[in-house]
This record gives structure tokens, C-alpha cells and sequence, in this order.
């Protein structure tokens, strides 16, 4: 029970009390009165009476007398009335009936009001002439006090009616800064510091108010120095501080990772001599200034797929999985024209400073091979008059995959569009579990099954963002997802991605916000797995989307975390159920140097609230160092074990 309900309780008991007591007094007091109204009428009566009676019965005028008796005593007030003449021994005795009407019985049976009987003596002078004795009817008393009762009954519960609406305001007005303070106490409980406490007029409470302040406050600044220094420890492992883009050793963990799995991509390699120029012949500020301004450009091109970082002085690296080599070499292109920018050349005559070399991927690759062709592939693009950009492409793929890298943009988004329309997507779910091997979600991994070829998401989502067409795309899979989470009870809970594309279309939103309303049963059962470049570039739009999920009592979580090096601090803001740690985090954990950033990185997610998934995790050991650093959810091989990949 509420401290609010307790006290109005009280009150209102205390104020009942004193109703009830008001209400007993008065009735009382009617009755009382009454009792005392029949006295005294009964004596007037009596009084005025005799006066009359006394003449006739002196001149034994017996008739006279009567008459006097019946026009005198009616049936209202009087129940009995007797006369006893002492002279001849005669009686005169005069009976009304005693009923009441109108009035309850159980009112008339608790409630007991006795006839009054008085009896006077009649003389004439000094000679006694008869007795007069006259019984009350109490009938009239009961019909008066039923009344009274009636009308004070109703106005009490008036009052009391009334009193409990007032005390009630009071009570809600008085205990709203408290009302206040437990809100308060609720969300820092839940680590959100976002507003502080006005201070209330009460006195008791002005100190407790600004206790809490203060509490808030020191714990904000607690939770922003840790995010801090998350940053301040990933920047030092993984990112280059100037620019800002990843560094060699965090692209070379990229690199492994993505040469690791069966892929394709490729590597654009970039150097710009204007940088090194002013470095040797303008300072190092100028220098710092010019990669500054190309990092900045640069970034326009991060996905959570690409990874973007300088490796040197002037030389930097684009990895950029699952594209073709047009794809690869519209990136170059676009990196010379960027590298261009930096130069003064009003007449656009002058050559371009920088040059690309750009290599695709083969199966044999390895890190040493692949950075020996794009050094190679540079050198090349020096020698290139027209355009300084040179591409190696050694593959030799296969019939089918020389079928499906012929296909452009337009050919998978039509690929897709016909996938949707005639329902040939199908679904792999792959589980994540916690530290004590307990379930957390299955992710939704989905591919186009047409005929005897298969076609995974990596091949066509680059297509479908290219076209900004991945709402069709996101909607189908959800309603798809939907529909099996009602037919199959024990599925679930699942996480779908959403793509970026969906992420900034409001007519999706709207979508969702229906869907949700309309599947209210299912919000513990299904999650949203939005990616991180999203929170970075479209904030204003993925606050929106969190915010609708939010309402509608549904969860998200965030993908990539950590791939494009924004400050985590985002994360008291958003507050997703959990976030997907970057690969490149978890892999390397045996350097203290590593292993300190992902524990800065899951301290910070644990203060929260928020779970820290790994990805990718391969072997027992590797899931029990990650649970040392705090990791509280694996999905990977490890998992994959124990818990076998399912197909839908």
C-alpha cells in the first residue's frame, strides 16, 4: 500500500469517526427533545384542560364534560385518556390507536421511545372532583426522529462525501514532491540522471530534495567520467587520435576477422602526398589540419560494414566487405575526390596529389598477401596518367558466383522485390545465451531460397541500402516474424535487424507503431536490432524509432557496438536492452591492453543495465575470459554446441 493511501485512509477513518460521533450526538439530542416536547405538551394539556373540566364536574355536568375530553385529546399525540370521577364512582376512558406508519421496524425495534403518562387531580376549591390521567402517543416521536435521521444521514455523507474529496487534494498536493522524490529514486535506481529535483516548499522535504540533487548529480558525473574514460582507453587501443578513423592495429583485427570467413570485398588503399608534402615543408600543424579535414570527409563513407583507418603518416585504408569491383572502384574514385579537395586549384587543372590502389579479395588471401597488392596496386596507380587508381582483381570464381557478381544493384533490389512478392525468404536462428548458459534471444539471420540457389542478406542488403529500399525489405521479414511468433507459442524471444534505410522512414515507424499496438502479447518476444551508424549519423530519426519502441513496452538493441569509435555515452540516453559487441573487442583479449577496453566498455553497459553480447565466440576459453571481463551474452560456435542452429 502507498504512503498516499495510508494516510488518506487514516484520515478519512479519523474523519468518519468524528462524523459519526457528530451524528450519534445529534441524534441523541432529537431525541431527547422529543421526548421532552411530549412532556410538556402533556402537562399544558392537562393544565388547560383542567381548568375546563373542573366547572362541569362541580356542576356534575357529565356530558360537558366528555365533549370537553374528545374535542380536547386527538388520535396525533395521545394514546390513552382516562377520567375518573371520585363522586359516584364513574369512569371515563377515551383510547386512540397507536400505529406507526412510514417508518422501518428494525428502526422501531432498535430505537424504543416509551408513551409519557400523567395524571392530575380536579377540584373545585377544596373538594377533590376527579382524576385526569393522559398516556403520549409516540408514534408522532417516531415519525420526527425517522425524518431527522433521514436528513441527517444524507448530510453527512454530503460531508463526509465532500471532506474526502478535499482531504484527498490536500493529501495529492502535500505529498507530491514526495511523489516526486520516489520517481526520482526510481530512475536513479535505473542509472538515468538526466534532470534535477525543484526544490519544495516543505522544509522536511527541501533537505531530502537536495540530498537527492546532489546524489544525482555526483553519480552523473560518475557514470560520464567512466564513459570517459572508455573512450579515452578504446581511443588509445583501437583508434588514431588525430583523425579520428581506426588504427593499423584495429584494421588488422578487421582484417582477420573478414579474411577468417568465406566473403568477398576488397581494400582500397590510399596515400596522399600533400599530406607528407606539408608535413616535411609547412609543420606539423599544417599537416594535422589536412588530415584532419580528410578524416572528416572520409567518414561520410562509414557503414557498420566498412572500416575506414590511417595506417600512416599520409596512408589510409578502406575494408570494404561484400561488393563488387564497380562497387570498389566508385569508393576509390570517390576517396581521390576527397583527397583532391584538399587541395587549392581554382581551375581544377592541377593532378591529384594522392593516388588509390584497390585489390578484391581472394580465397587465398592473407593479411601479408592481401597489404603486398595494395601496396603493389598503389605503385601501379602512380604510373596512371589520367587517373591514379589501379584495381587487382585475381579471382577466378565459379560459374555460380561469376552468375551472381554479374549481377548490379538493380539486379539484386529485383532479386529482392521478386523474393518478397512471392514469400522465398526463409530463416536461420542463432542463439545467444548468457554467462550461465541461459537463452537470451535468437538472432534472425534470413536469405533468399529460390530454386536450388541460395542467396545469404550480405549479397543484397549493400544493394537494398543503396536504394534506400530496406523498409519493404524490413516489414516483410517482420510480418513474417510475427505471424510465426503467434503460430508458434514456444518461439522466441527473437531479435530482427532493421536496416539503416528503415531507420530514417517514417512511414515505417508509423508501420511498426501499428504492429506493435496490434501485438502487444509478443513485446517480450521480439526485439529490434538497430546498427550502430545509425545512433551516429541519423540520431534525431533513431531517437524517434527508440522512443516508439519504447512506448509500446518493446526492447531494441544496438548492433556493431563500437565499430564506428563514437563515445558510448550514447548509451544513458538510449538505453537499449542490450548492444552487440564490435568483433574486433573480443578477439584479441590476451593483450591487457585490449582486455582493459572491453572491460571499461562492459563496466559502463553493466552500470547500465544494458548486456554486453560477444559475437563470434569460437571456444569455451575464449567465453570464460570474456565473462571475466564482464561479457554477460556469447553467440557464436560456442553456443552454436551447444545449442544447434535452427532453420526456418
Amino acid at each position: 500500500m502507498t504512503l498516499y493511501r495510508k494516510l488518506l485512509i487514516w484520515m478519512l477513518s479519523v474523519f468518519f469517526t468524528l462524523i459519526t460521533s457528530v451524528f450519534v450526538i445529534q441524534f441523541n439530542s432529537t431525541r431527547d427533545f422529543l421526548h421532552e416536547q411530549q412532556s410538556t405538551e402533556i402537562e399544558n394539556a392537562i393544565s388547560a384542560i383542567g381548568m375546563v373540566l373542573s366547572p362541569a364536574l362541580a356542576s356534575d355536568d357529565k356530558v360537558l364534560a366528555e365533549s370537553v375530553i374528545n374535542a380536547a385529546f386527538d388520535s396525533s399525540f395521545y394514546s390513552d385518556v382516562t377520567l375518573e370521577i371520585l363522586q359516584g364512582n364513574d369512569e371515563y376512558k377515551r383510547s386512540y390507536p397507536s400505529e406507526v406508519t412510514g417508518i422501518p421496524e428494525w428502526f422501531r425495534d432498535a430505537i424504543v421511545i416509551h408513551p409519557i403518562i400523567k395524571s392530575t387531580m380536579l377540584t373545585s376549591g377544596r373538594v377533590q372532583l376527579a382524576t385526569l390521567s393522559v398516556t403520549s402517543n409516540p408514534a408522532y416521536a417516531y415519525l420526527q426522529l425517522w425524518q431527522t435521521t433521514l436528513q441527517l444521514i444524507i448530510d453527512f455523507l454530503v460531508i463526509f462525501l465532500l471532506g474526502a474529496v478535499v482531504l484527498a487534494l490536500i493529501l495529492l498536493n502535500v505529498l507530491k514532491p514526495l511523489k516526486t522524490i520516489q520517481q526520482r529514486a526510481n530512475e536513479i535506481s535505473n542509472n538515468r540522471f538526466d534532470q534535477l529535483l525543484s526544490i519544495p516548499h516543505t522544509c522536511e522535504l527541501r533537505d531530502v530534495v537536495r540530498a537527492f540533487n546532489h546524489m544525482s548529480a555526483q553519480l552523473k558525473v560518475h557514470f560520464d567520467q567512466q564513459a570517459q574514460e572508455a573512450d579515452k582507453l578504446r581511443v588509445r587501443a583501437y583508434q588514431d587520435p588525430l583523425s579520428g578513423l581506426a588504427n593499423r592495429s584495429y584494421l588488422l583485427t578487421k582484417l582477420s576477422s573478414w579474411l577468417s570467413v568465406s566473403s568477398k570485398g576488397g581494400v582500397a588503399l590510399l596515400q596522399v602526398d600533400l599530406i607528407k608534402d606539408s608535413y616535411q615543408n609547412r609543420g606539423y600543424e599544417a599537416g594535422d589540419q589536412l588530415v584532419q579535414k580528410l578524416a572528416g570527409r572520409m567518414k561520410d563513407l562509414a557503414t557498420d560494414d566498412y572500416t575506414i583507418a590511417r595506417l600512416s603518416q599520409s596512408e589510409f585504408m578502406l575494408l570494404a566487405p561484400n561488393i563488387s569491383a564497380t562497387e570498389l572502384k566508385m569508393i576509390g574514385r570517390t576517396m581521390l575526390y576527397m583527397a583532391s579537395e584538399l587541395q587549392p586549384d581554382p581551375l581544377d587543372v592541377a593532378p591529384v596529389q594522392a593516388a588509390v590502389g584497390l585489390v578484391m579479395r581472394c580465397d587465398d588471401d592473407n593479411i601479408t598477401t592481401l597489404l603486398a597488392q595494395a601496396d603493389n596496386a598503389l605503385m601501379q596507380a602512380r604510373q596512371q596518367a589520367k587517373e591514379p587508381l589501379m584495381l587487382f582483381d585475381a579471382m577466378q570464381p565459379s560459374l555460380i558466383d561469376k552468375q551472381q557478381s554479374a549481377m548490379g544493384k538493380q539486379q539484386w533490389k529485383a532479386l529482392v522485390d521478386e523474393a518478397i512478392a512471392n514469400n522465398l525468404f526463409k530463416f536461420n536462428f542463432q542463439k545467444a545465451v548468457n554467462d550461465k548458459g541461459e537463452p537470451l534471444h535468437q538472432e534472425v539471420f534470413s536469405y533468399i531460397q529460390k530454386g536450388h540457389q541460395r542467396y545469404s542478406a550480405g549479397q543484397f542488403l549493400g544493394a537494398i541500402e543503396h536504394f534506400n529500399a530496406g523498409t519493404l525489405l524490413d516489414m516483410h521479414i517482420l510480418e513474417q516474424m510475427f505471424s510465426k511468433l503467434v503460430a508458434t507459442p514456444e518461439l522466441g524471444p527473437v531479435a530482427v535487424n532493421i536496416t539503416q534505410s528503415s531507420v530514417n522512414d517514417t512511414g515505417f515507424m508509423r508501420w511498426l507503431a501499428n504492429k506493435m499496438q496490434s501485438y502487444q502479447s509478443l513485446s517480450h518476444r521480439i526485439l529490434f536490432e538497430l546498427p550502430e551508424i545509425s545512433f551516429i549519423k541519423n540520431s534525431n530519426n533513431t531517437s524517434l524509432l527508440c522512443e516508439i519502441i519504447n512506448q509500446n513496452n518493446f526492447h531494441f538493441g544496438i548492433d556493431h557496438f563500437g565499430h564506428n569509435f563514437s563515445s558510448i555515452g550514447y548509451l544513458s540516453k538510449f538505453r537499449p536492452a542490450y548492444v552487440k559487441l564490435d568483433f574486433a573487442y573480443t578477439n584479441q583479449i590476451d593483450n591487457q591492453i585490449k582486455a582493459d577496453v572491453l572491460a571499461s566498455i562492459t563496466r559502463t553497459a553493466n552500470n547500465l543495465s544494458i548486456t554486453t553480447i560477444a559475437s563470434r565466440v569460437e571456444t569455451a576459453s575464449q567465453q570464460e575470459k570474456l565473462a571475466q571481463l564482464m561479457v554477460r551474452g556469447f553467440q557464436g560456435y560456442v553456443v552454436d554446441n551447444i545449442n544447434s542452429e535452427k532453420t526456418v
